[in-house]
């Protein structure tokens, strides 16, 4: 009996502290989870925040400046919001001066997408603004297509933008958000920032936003893009885009502004087989009737001389910028009931660059590569078109500079097809095209090595790898060029198939 009750005494005696220890688990469990979820918030901010910016030399580097100019003032302003056309297309100090608005050129690039521009712009409209719209058309720019990789680089510059960009793309940040961030750590831990050559980098830009970097000639190789056709059909418009678009259109009305839809500048050389004066005119119908603001003139306006754009069918020279900011203006002169016009010099179009050849009675030295390529003229240059037999037991081949006395611009659809053991294919700088399909065949060429420093006059397009190995690898050989390429206009789609070589 004893025991019994020194028992009983004893578990009484442990039974509060039992019970303490019990009510503590859930409390630590809950502390547990919460710092499990804390722990990486806080690291992902804190490296949002205080991680050096590596993409604020970039061409998407510019949008935390275009985003200040749309949201730091109260003046009343004309706000032209699109992609890489309205950049390389407009002149708002022409505008500024002949409207009397202040004039905010919120266009930057195709891939960034329409909706995070509409997004991003709308914080910053007031009562009395115009709002333009602008997008280039084709069907990635008029629907609801996000990038968000190319997002997280545009909004590093103003963490703040975050704010702004649609709800409905969160997800596609957050899957985004660790790719991102590796890349900026990446350079951060090398005490780098990304720095491109060329047009493609932020200092091309001016106080308003426009493309400043000079301009004189359409340095297309055949002056226009034959890899991007511009179709003007109904069909290249998404119909929730259309939803959104008129959504953002009626908000953006009710904040007591004019909202207008401009058509883009377009090659002619461009437009797509069958585009007639009445397939333009029914698509005319189809924009006025399916977008709910007045719609700035015609399609036809817009379509210019191929010698007034610049590097693609939609981006101009220094000529073709009057050109289109004159028509742009007066066009909104005129839907707000002003009398006035802007008119500027017409110029003419300046046309193609003149090709660099052998100046006659030069010196002419062969070229040791030219031996092994078959070509054709092309203007004042040459097309490489294939290869003679015995290049097929080469394992390495440079594309030559030189040939017949005239520079080397083009590699041709199969040029390379014959090549049979070809691994390694070095370009130098002296190429201006590279075809859809010049790397047919080469099914063991498993590097291309470019020694260009900027990407800005090497033409390619998104299928220029066709029937090329997937593990080709495209080599830079600084680092500076390996940052323009990828971040250049024609290369960027590219960018997962290049490496920095290691000389």
């Amino acid at each position: 009996m004893t025991d019994k009750v020194k028992n009983t005494e004893t578990m009484k005696k442990e039974t509060p502290s039992a019970g303490k220890k019990k009510a503590c688990r859930p409390l630590v469990t809950a502390l547990v989870l919460l710092a499990v979820v804390l722990i990486p918030v806080l690291f992902v901010a804190g490296s949002l925040i205080f991680l050096p910016k590596v993409y604020s030399e970039t061409f998407l580097g510019e949008m935390a400046e275009k985003y200040r100019l749309q949201t730091g003032t109260d003046d009343k302003k004309i706000t032209v919001i699109g992609g890489s056309s309205v950049a390389f297309g407009l002149d708002s100090a022409e505008i500024e001066k002949a409207t009397g608005f202040k004039a905010v050129n919120f266009g930057l690039y195709a891939t960034l997408s329409t909706k995070i521009m509409l997004d991003l712009s709308e914080s910053g409209v007031n009562s009395g603004d115009i709002v333009v719209i602008a997008p280039e058309l084709d069907e990635q720019t008029l629907s609801l297509y996000f990038n968000a990789e190319s997002a997280w680089q545009a909004i590093e510059g103003d963490m703040s933008m975050l704010f702004h960009v649609g709800r409905d793309n969160a997800g596609d940040l957050a899957g985004g958000l660790f790719d991102y961030l590796g890349k900026r750590y990446s350079y951060a831990l090398k005490g780098e920032i990304i720095s491109p050559n060329g047009i493609y980098r932020r200092d091309s830009f001016n106080a308003y936003g426009d493309i400043s970097y000079p301009r004189e000639y359409n340095v297309m190789t055949l002056e226009y893009d034959r890899s991007q056709p511009i179709r003007l059909d109904p069909s290249i418009f998404d119909e929730e885009f259309l939803d959104y678009l008129n959504d953002y259109i009626d908000r953006i009305k009710h904040r007591g502004a004019t909202v207008f839809f401009a058509f883009c500048p377009m090659n002619r050389a461009a437009l797509a087989e069958g585009t007639s004066e009445a397939s333009i005119e029914a698509f005319y119908r189809f924009v006025c009737e399916n977008i709910d603001c007045t719609v700035l003139g015609s399609p036809a306006d817009s379509v210019y001389d191929k010698g007034y754009f610049y590097d693609t069918n939609y981006h101009l020279n220094d000529a073709g910028v009057r050109l289109h900011t004159m028509n742009l203006v007066n066009g909104i002169l005129r839907e707000i009931g002003r009398t006035d016009v802007l008119v500027l010099d017409r110029p003419d179009p300046p046309g193609k660059k003149p090709a660099e050849t052998l100046a006659p009675g030069g010196e002419y030295t062969e070229d040791p590569f030219e031996k092994y390529f078959t070509y054709e003229a092309f203007g004042d240059g040459m097309r490489i078109t294939g290869t003679l037999p015995e290049a097929s037991s080469l394992e390495s081949l440079e594309i030559p500079v030189m040939a017949q006395g005239r520079k080397v611009i083009i590699l041709g659809e199969n040029a390379l097809k014959g090549c049979l053991r070809l691994s390694s294919l070095t370009v130098r700088d002296n190429l201006t095209l590279i075809e859809d399909g010049a790397f047919n065949g080469c099914t063991l060429l498993y590097s291309v090595h470019i020694l260009s420093e900027t990407p800005d006059s090497l033409e390619v397009s998104p299928n220029v790898f066709a029937g090329a190995p997937t593990s080709l690898t495209v080599y830079l050989h600084t680092q500076s060029s390996y940052d323009s390429f990828t971040n250049g206009y024609w290369w960027t789609s590219h960018a997962a198939r290049m490496k920095l070589a290691k000389d």
